[in-house]
């Protein structure tokens, strides 16, 4: 059983006067998803819960599999799972699931940014390329 995360991988930026704001990213990825306004508040627990109910959570899928919070660019909508607990099959990806840039090009077999494999199905020697 996967355990429940409350939030997606983030990062607190203090300010003065106690203020904080909050920089959500995606579990996959690393990408910044969020940077929410900034809260006031006596704790940086209650700020944090304040922080991702009223803006985080909603930049966010949530993988029921793992758990993991995902931006869209990483999330498989037919499958309803993240692109780690759910890769496309047989479709051509709109994102690229390693750096989540949008994909122009649909007989790409690698990332054109980051170089990681986009092809779901067949074999690397199908594409005409080995490592």
């Amino acid at each position: 059983m996967v355990q429940a995360k409350k939030t997606a991988a983030y990062r607190v930026i203090a300010g003065p006067g106690g203020k904080r704001v909050f920089r959500f990213y995606c579990d996959i990825s690393g990408a910044l998803c969020c940077v929410t306004k900034s809260i006031r508040t006596d704790t940086e627990d209650e700020a944090l819960e304040i922080a991702w109910e009223t803006e985080g959570r909603w930049a966010f899928d949530r993988c029921p599999q793992c758990g993991r919070y995902v931006s869209s660019a990483m999330f498989n909508i037919n499958a309803e799972r993240c692109l780690d607990c759910a890769p496309w099959e047989n479709e051509y990806p709109v994102f690229c699931h390693h750096c989540g840039i949008r994909l122009k090009d649909p007989d790409a077999f690698f990332c054109p940014a980051c170089g990681a494999r986009l092809l779901v199905g067949g074999t690397e020697e199908e594409e005409g390329r080995t490592e």
